[in-house]
């Protein structure tokens, strides 16, 4: 096993040797510690005679760069195409995507740049080139030292390749390298996965601040961007496309932030995401912006909520990023903390944007701007990135721990000055609408409905006739059978209050239409769906309305036939069942209910699903055996004898269905009808009878304990979740929210802010609260320190006048000089009482 072991590891090694002899550069520095220059710079070190190396690197790396180590310019367009084709080599047939856009003419095509003045050809790219910008800050010409076709495997030069050993040699060589060649301290990758990626980039992965203010020190770009796969998001490298017309990657906006090697591209950023603190304040010197944007919109500040680094969002708030600047999916730091559920981050934002009033022992008057936070604007219309719509509508655990604190007292605002008024009476007019809608279908004439659908098989009465009775239809329209209901005198009063109901049913549900259609004209289809989505009664309540309208055009069809009030009938029993429904929506606001609201919803759609979808397949396939057997029984039955025989499993259908109700308890009827089947037939009557035996071991008990398990460990789940009450609770407030007009949610939000006092054109929330000691920042304990040791002081003072009166009240009620002196004598020392008068004048 060893040997085996070895052997293996001997041809990777093999593998990796031949991998290495395909780039010549990596007979100079090689990806294992090896290479020509290693041992002289060795010696260079250990001798300090650094006359071999210098003379390597200036004989043998020449013929490695453009034009001698002077570099050359080369067209962005150029580089993407051969990024691309990188790419597509690397994909499926599939997958393969060309790149996008015009590269326009190569003014460099035909320009020889060997000897000529770099200076000057920059000078005229910029004349030629509007600036030498894109529309995005880009240059259309990038410098390349190291040439193309001479890189390593990941489209690196020599000093990326030293770089990545990271070793004090590789370093030493590095150095050297840039000292003799410094364009290559700017010359990047040029590979699919590591793109841009610059020498800085890699000081910052090595944590390596003395060569990152090397680096610094001799001109490295700061803000050099690294576009490589590698350092993008996992969920976006199936979406990279290229252009022609920029440098930068293309990517779907889509995307969870996920992937522990997304850095956002800036050296900056690289270095905020790795938490080196040093490289970070070395390149906010040298004037390294926290607030540039990478690819998907991400500064600093959001890559440090990404990356959970709590003590560098603090470092880069203090150095100058800005909480306000959204990404590309119109989340700023705030909002994309509240979506991704990093509270500890969210809780440390709102308390960098907040603004103390006052501060008194261990409680504190705050205010938080509603910018970000609530899902209301200033001008009234919603706003559904904000903080507390992704929190409430996310659906992680993490979003819970959310609605303690600053969110929570919103919402209670929120509750106590309009969403409670609105709740009631909502609720107050849909409990009138129900009982109109209950009293116009409960006094329909079930009776007559039941003996025209059936063709008079049914009396009036409820009693089976083995005849029919002829349905009059030689009369009027509305005056035949089928169209009974259209006759509100026949039934007395019942029909009266029918006559009254079903009108005023219609008008209200008309009215409740344009309702709605209203709110979507104003907030959009998208949104309202986003909002309903999470209401499952509210959509059958809606479902309901629909149908509703549904009988009217059968009502006047039922001249037509028995199957037009059949109908009638069905549309009207779906409507009774959906609008019922919705008073569990109601429920959702209650403290008590809620939870187990939640818990229905989400036993029907996760526990009960999944077990449906495997007991079908129990079902389908034992029905089906058990029919065969019992159709079986009955034909030996007919050999033996021309008596009749009852199958109770007639067709496939009807098997299925006897099956089922076997499985909820009820087997006594299939089983005696299979113990019957031995007398025609023995061996399929045990056949019948294994079977039975096994579907009711593997079903009937250990499936339905199975569901019974997974229901009970969903409802442990969300009975254990203390904050799950709140969530539904928030909910209904927002769903209440989405139904007011502009102008109502803009009075409600002026009703429950304060201006803000940093600026009075923001609204913010004001929250009284009592403050841990773990909450404080460093400034705040000072202050509360002064404050406590202020408040100690004026106790003294206090307790001092306190105990000088008193000491006047003994004397004589006035103030006079003691004559007793109170400093403490040593015991049995003379008395220090003050002379009298008398002793005075003798």
């Amino acid at each position: 096993m060893g040997a085996a072991e070895s052997s293996n590891k001997q041809e990777e090694g093999h593998a990796r040797r031949l991998d290495d002899k395909e780039y010549r550069l990596y007979s100079l520095v090689d990806l294992h510690g090896g290479g020509e220059l290693i041992p002289w710079i060795r010696h260079a070190l250990h001798k300090g005679d650094h006359t071999h190396i210098d003379r390597c690197i200036e004989e043998k790396l020449k013929d490695f760069m453009y034009n001698q180590g002077k570099g050359k310019v080369e067209a962005i367009a150029e580089l993407v195409k051969r990024r691309n084709k990188e790419r597509n080599a690397m994909l499926g047939a599939l997958y393969r995507k060309k790149g996008k856009g015009k590269s326009g003419p190569n003014i460099l095509e035909d320009f020889n740049q060997e000897g000529v003045n770099q200076g000057d050809l920059k000078k005229a790219l910029k004349l030629l080139d509007g600036g030498g910008k894109g529309g995005r800050g880009e240059s259309k010409y990038r410098e390349i030292t190291w040439k193309l076709d001479e890189r390593g495997q990941w489209g690196e030069n020599l000093v990326g390749t030293c770089m990545i050993q990271g070793t004090l040699l590789h370093n030493k060589l590095a150095t050297k390298l840039m000292m003799r060649y410094p364009k290559m301290i700017n010359d990047i990758f040029i590979s699919e996965d590591h793109y841009g990626l610059s020498p800085l980039h890699l000081a910052i992965i090595n944590e390596d601040p003395y060569m990152v203010n090397f680096l610094l020190a001799h001109g490295a770009d700061v803000n050099q961007r690294c576009y490589g796969a590698l350092f993008g998001c996992d969920d976006q490298k199936n979406s990279r496309t290229d252009s022609l017309e920029h440098e930068y990657v293309e990517l779907s906006l889509k995307t969870n932030y996920t992937g522990k090697m997304y850095f956002g591209e800036y050296p900056l950023a690289f270095a905020a995401c790795t938490n080196q603190f040093d490289c970070y304040r070395l390149l906010r010197a040298r004037r390294g912006d926290p607030n540039l944007k990478d690819t998907n919109g991400n500064t600093v500040l959001h890559l440090t909520v990404i990356h959970d680094k709590l003590e560098m969002l603090r470092l880069a708030y203090l150095s100058g990023g800005r909480l306000n600047i959204p990404n590309k999916l119109n989340l700023t730091p705030l909002t994309l903390a509240a979506k991704l559920g990093k509270k500890t981050l969210f809780d440390q934002i709102l308390k960098l944007e907040s603004q103390q009033g006052w501060l008194y022992r261990s409680a504190s008057n705050v205010s938080y701007p509603l910018a970000k936070l609530d899902t209301i604007n200033t001008n009234g219309e919603l706003n559904e990135d904000s903080a507390l719509s992704l929190v409430v509508y996310g659906g992680m655990p993490e979003h819970l721990e959310f609605l303690d604190g600053v969110l929570g007292e919103l919402l209670d605002k929120k509750w106590e000055y309009f969403a409670r008024k609105h709740w009631r009476r909502s609720f107050m007019a849909f409990c009138t609408y129900y009982a109109v809608f209950f009293m116009a279908f409960m006094n329909r004439p079930f009776s007559k409905t039941t003996n025209v659908i059936t063709g008079g098989a049914i009396s009036i009465n409820g009693q089976y006739l083995n005849y029919t009775i002829p349905l009059r239809m030689n009369t009027s329209y509305f005056y035949r059978d089928t169209c009974h209901l259209w006759n509100y005198s026949g039934p007395g009063w019942f029909g009266y209050i029918r006559m009254f109901c079903e009108p005023a049913v219609l008008v209200m549900v008309v009215g409740q239409l344009l309702l709605e259609a209203r709110d979507i004209k104003r907030i959009g289809w998208k949104r309202w769906w986003q909002v309903l989505k999470y209401f499952p009664a509210k959509q059958m309540y809606k479902i309901s309305l629909i149908l509703i309208i549904f009988v009217v055009p059968f009502r006047f069809l039922c001249g037509f036939g028995a199957n037009m009030l059949l109908v009638d009938n069905w549309i009207s029993v779906a409507s009774v069942i959906f609008t019922t429904t919705h008073f569990l929506y109601y429920c959702r606001a209650i403290k008590f209910v809620g939870p187990f609201v939640l818990m229905v919803y989400t036993i029907i759609l996760k526990d009960m699903i999944r077990f449906m979808m495997i007991y079908a397949i129990f079902l389908v396939g034992f029905s089906q055996g058990f029919f065969f057997i019992f159709r079986s029984c009955e034909r030996e039955n007919e050999l033996v004898r021309s008596s009749d025989y009852d199958n109770i499993l007639k067709s496939p259908a009807e098997a299925a269905l006897r099956v089922f109700i076997m499985t909820i308890g009820e087997f006594m009827v299939l089983y005696r009808e299979l113990n019957s089947c031995s007398e025609y037939s023995h061996l399929m009557a045990t056949i019948g009878k294994v079977m039975f035996f096994i579907y009711e071991l593997f079903v009937s008990i250990m499936q339905f304990n199975l569901l019974i398990a997974m229901m009970t460990r969903t409802y442990e789940m969300i009975f254990l979740t203390r904050n799950e009450y709140r969530r539904q609770w928030a909910m209904v407030c927002l769903m209440i929210e989405l139904a007011l007009k502009p102008e109502e949610r803009k009075q409600a939000m002026l009703n429950y802010s304060i201006p803000f006092e940093l600026d009075h054109k923001k609204r913010a929330i004001n929250i009284t609260k009592k403050i841990l000691g773990e909450e404080l920042t460093e400034p705040e304990k000072e202050q509360k320190e002064k404050a406590a040791a202020a408040l100690r002081e004026e106790k003294r003072q206090l307790l001092k006048k306190r105990l000088k009166n008193e000491m006047t009240k003994k004397v004589g009620g006035r103030p006079t000089t003691s004559y007793f002196d109170t400093s403490p004598l040593p015991f049995n020392a003379p008395s220090r009482a003050r002379p009298g008068i008398a002793d005075l004048l003798s």
